[in-house]
């Protein structure tokens, strides 16, 4: 069965559950791979299957992972997962704004883990490069003053990049990168005013 490309999701409670660090990487890994079993996943992701059960127990629970079967494997019959849909959204209309601001900020320090863990990684392998020439990663933090329209329009081309790498997620040539995109309004913790001059460099 086809999935749809996207499923809402509007409990924020299933939300934050499904953004659990583990889950996370468990879910990108079967976009790429499912249907697939568990043990397939605990290969992509380097970890053993056994600790992937009661993560997917939770998944399914909250229906982002479907179980589709069953087939012959190794040694016994395998179960089969594959997910609910192609990607996911929040979309918590029912929830004020900072309960909402808060399960978006989880998501996004679960997602700054993983970059980090996999940065980590990398580096104790001797695969992160930056000569000149072979450079294989790119890290940067840019701060833009954006008017709404300004936002809007990068938005679409991060999303354009999003599809880019979704087209390129299942094959097996090249190495395999991984790609996190933050963009989010800053905070000033004292509440400065700002002024023009704040603003442009100039009076």
């Amino acid at each position: 069965m086809a999935r749809p490309p996207l499923l809402p999701i509007s409990n924020p409670a299933h939300w934050t559950k499904m953004m659990a660090p583990v889950r996370f990487e468990l879910l990108e890994a079967m976009r790429a791979i499912a249907p697939c079993s568990a043990r397939e996943i605990a290969l992509a992701l380097d970890r053993p299957a056994d600790a992937l059960y009661p993560h997917l127990r939770v998944l399914l629970k909250i229906g982002v992972v479907r179980d589709v079967g069953e087939r012959p494997g190794r040694t016994r019959p395998e179960r089969v997962y594959d997910l609910a849909a192609d990607d996911f959204r929040p979309s918590f209309s029912q929830s004020g704004r900072a309960a909402t601001g808060k399960v978006i900020n989880r998501s996004m320090q679960t997602m700054a883990g993983i970059v980090a863990r996999t940065s980590r990684k990398s580096a104790a392998a001797g695969r992160l490069c930056y000569e000149p020439g072979h450079e294989n990663v790119v890290g940067k933090v840019e701060h833009a003053w954006l008017t709404d329209e300004e936002f809007a329009h990068l938005r679409a081309k991060l999303r354009s990049i999003k599809r880019y790498l979704d087209a390129r997620r299942t094959r097996r040539d090249g190495a395999l990168y991984m790609t996190a995109f933050f963009m989010l309004p800053v905070a000033r913790s004292r509440g400065a005013v700002v002024s023009r001059k704040d603003r442009t460099g100039t009076p």
